[in-house]
């Protein structure tokens, strides 16, 4: 029984609670205990709610209010109790919450925290966690045609209208009740949302189209089928309060699309890439893009056409996603993974040698012929990404540069040099910039690097030096910080003048260490990294993190594996898939037979 006291000298007794809530301050007073003392002292008003244990169940509430000038209230009929049953033993939320509400007509009742076991259930269904979720526990906010959705945007106003009435019927299957408002509380940041969920009622104020797209896809995740029938009638969400904005303005995701690869697959890829609040995607063809100007570049049968980027394209603007291309200029020539042992080109065109240095792994930058090809093909994937602001020109891991007699006998740091900034250059005539790696802009041994990745020869900062400042620096380190809990090259490169992102892959203590990296020292984003592990838990835990380092938050934990797989498919509905192999994170069920290869 509930035992509860006025100053001690009124008892209600009450049926035992499963949990009493003090609605005024949202303290929780108990959960599943069998006695509660309440003593009401100088507080002008309390509001208690709790629901029973019990086969039936109920919902119920109660309120003391304390007469002007005493410390206490003992009078009876100043005690006010209400007590609702439903059939079925269900709880009846919104029973409680308008009784309890009859109770304070003045206004006073503030909804209580939702149960701490059941809020960490819903939050854990949140990637990114956001920065601020309060969950309460007044009535649920079902997601029908009676729902009353206000919008409020800082900028693209229209654009966000019309595509939030898209998304309600492309994802929950109504249409509810949709205005435009103004706001002078709307977020300023690029991309950020405010989300509130009450009485019926969604308000989204956003700073602009994707803070609103922002606040749809945490909708969507919160969102729960209505309960008790065969199919989907509608869906509800908890009565909420949503603050939440990035950390950083470029969320970028790395993309390898490898023969084994199918179309479905790399749009599943960018669509939770975009799901997860990212906000750029770098796709690198690894022997796939069906050049028309150089159709030796692809593997017979790739399925990378001009068509299908402009398809894909297409969906990823969409989805305030811009879609980046890349081209390797320097080393990983072969369009394929070292290990593998395959050349793109060379398998099927041996007379193509000259272009490459004599182990085929980078491409020999002193033949003029290279360089002309590689322009060609540079405007032309720009071309057909749709001219993005961004291209990226690979330029890591040229482990054999150098070694064929012309390269070997010039000046090759004033080779690569004059090469880049040709490349350079018509980029920039297009109103591209251009991204590299950064590896090979260190020199190998130098003591500063030690620990991080540097690839390069003794000219690399001579070479460095010489770049336009407009080079994005893709500064990729995949594991944990130095022991001074810092990443020099990063600061390097930013000192240097250059734009940087931070690249991690896989390790959690690199996603976490260079989220923080990326924002106490003032740099331009994450770009995070897949490669060839785009599947089972390797591809989870690659998503997951990036996701939260570049948003700038931690995950709530708990039901990860499971959170990801329902993301997954739900990405999956709005291609949407037809065949087994396009569903989950592997194409069957039996490792070894994965698309991608490991």
């Amino acid at each position: 029984m509930l035992h509860a006291s006025t100053g001690g000298k009124k008892t209600v007794l009450l049926p035992e609670p499963r949990r009493v809530t003090e609605l005024t301050t949202g303290k929780v007073l108990g959960d599943r205990l069998s006695e509660i003392d309440v003593t009401v002292s100088k507080s002008d008003t309390l509001i208690f709610a709790w629901t029973p244990s019990g086969d039936r169940g109920c919902a119920a509430g109660f309120m003391f209010k304390k007469r002007p000038g005493t410390e206490s209230n003992a009078s009876s009929d100043r005690v006010r109790y209400y007590e609702k049953r439903e059939r079925g033993g269900k709880m009846n939320r919104q029973a409680m919450a308008g009784g309890v509400a009859a109770l304070c007509a003045a206004g006073m009742l503030q909804a209580a925290p939702l149960n701490e076991k059941e809020a960490r259930i819903i939050k854990s269904r949140l990637t990114p966690a956001p920065q601020s979720v309060t969950l309460t526990d007044g009535p649920d906010v079902v997601l029908d045609k009676t729902l009353k959705v206000t919008l409020a945007c800082a900028k693209d106003g229209p654009l966000a209208v019309k595509q939030t009435a898209e998304t309600f019927a492309a994802w929950f299957g109504v249409k509810p009740d949709l205005r435009a408002v103004t706001s002078d509380r709307a977020p300023q940041k690029a991309d950020a949302y405010r989300m509130t969920a009450s009485k019926g009622t969604l308000a989204i104020e956003a700073a602009d189209a994707g803070g609103a797209r922002n606040a749809l896809r945490t909708l969507r995740q919160l969102a729960e089928p209505v309960r008790g029938t065969r199919e989907v009638t509608a869906h509800f969400v908890p009565e909420l309060v949503i603050d939440d904005a990035p950390a950083m303005a470029f969320r970028g995701f790395h993309i390898c699309w490898f023969p084994e690869n199918t179309p479905v697959q790399i749009e599943r890829f960018i669509r939770l890439a975009a799901y997860y609040k990212m906000n750029r995607v770098v796709l690198e063809p690894w022997g796939t893009f069906v050049s028309e100007a150089h159709p030796e570049l692809a593997w017979p049968g790739s399925t990378m056409t001009k068509m299908e980027i402009r398809r894909l394209v297409k969906i990823a603007e969409g989805l305030g996603v811009t879609l980046i291309p890349q081209f390797n200029l320097f080393g990983h020539a072969s369009g394929s993974r070292g290990c593998s042992g395959k050349h793109t080109i060379l398998d099927f065109h041996p007379e193509l040698q000259p272009l490459f240095e004599p182990f085929g792994w980078t491409w020999c930058l002193s033949n003029p012929e290279t360089a002309k090809l590689i322009e060609e093909v540079v405007v032309e994937l720009h071309e057909a990404f749709g001219r993005p602001p961004y291209f990226h020109a690979g330029c890591d891991e040229a482990g054999d540069m150098a070694t064929c007699q012309a390269c070997r006998r010039s000046d090759y740091a004033a080779v690569v040099q004059k090469f880049l900034a040709r490349i350079h250059g018509t980029l920039a005539g297009r109103g591209c910039k251009m991204m590299i790696w950064h590896d090979m802009l260190l020199q190998a041994g130098d003591p500063r690097w030690k620990g991080f990745y540097a690839n390069g020869s003794n000219q690399a900062e001579v070479m460095l030096d010489a770049l336009p400042r407009d080079i994005i620096i893709c500064d990729w380190y995949y594991g944990a910080p130095n022991k001074e809990g810092a990443w020099p090259t990063l600061r390097y490169f930013k000192a240097k003048g250059f734009p940087v992102l931070a690249c991690p892959w896989e390790d959690l203590a690199g996603y976490r260490g260079l989220s923080v990296a990326v924002q106490k020292e003032n740099l331009d984003g994450m770009l995070c990294t897949a490669w060839h592990h785009l599947y089972g838990n390797n591809m989870m835990q690659i998503y997951f993190r990036a996701a939260h380092a570049t948003w700038g938050t931690l995950p709530t934990g708990g039901y990860e594996r499971l959170a990801f797989a329902q993301h997954l498919r739900q990405v999956g509905w709005d291609v949407p898939v037809k065949t087994y192999g396009d569903t989950g994170t592997f194409n069957s069920q039996l490792p070894e037979k994965t698309a991608t290869p490991q």
